[in-house]
């Protein structure tokens, strides 16, 4: 349906869904179904695999997010930057949509950028608030299991 839209507009066609869920991202491309693509960081599997992906689309990306954390938009910026070409504006600008962030300094933008200097210093930093999530919080977590499941999905991907 893309590839028919596309062939009777006149406007650019992102792909989104039609990458991000397909079990062939390619077949976009391929289709002819659209002129760029959205790239996600998280529903990629991380930085690592969405530049790889974005390398071979063979069409333009544009990197986005959802309503992501400081977190999340600052791997969403690192993504960016590591993109040779980046003919289109990204979506990365979500954070002042939230109420409240994980981060003491939460990643903002200025005059509509984002900067690479801040984004790295959140990934690298352990800046999570700690006032946000208290210890019976951190208590239940750790009793219901998750953080083993989560630690067992980390080591699954890698």
């Amino acid at each position: 349906d893309l590839a028919w839209v596309r062939r009777h507009v006149d406007v650019p066609i992102a792909a989104d869904e039609s990458i991000r869920r397909s079990g062939d991202p390619f077949r976009v491309v391929q289709a002819e179904a659209a002129d760029l693509a959205v790239i996600k960081v998280a529903p990629l599997g991380g930085v690592r695999r969405a530049l790889e992906l974005a390398q071979r689309l063979e069409i333009p990306v544009v990197v986005s997010s959802a309503l992501d954390t400081s977190i999340g938009l600052s791997a969403g910026v690192v993504l960016a930057a590591s993109l040779p070409d980046l003919p289109y504006a990204c979506g990365l600008d979500t954070g002042t949509l939230l109420g409240a962030d994980v981060v003491d300094q939460p990643l903002r933008s200025s005059q509509g950028v984002l900067a690479l200097d801040s984004a790295r210093a959140i990934l690298l930093s352990d800046a999570l608030r700690e006032s946000d999530v208290d210890s019976e919080a951190r208590k239940e977590l750790r009793d219901s299991g998750w953080i083993e499941r989560v630690e067992l999905m980390i080591e699954n991907l890698a």
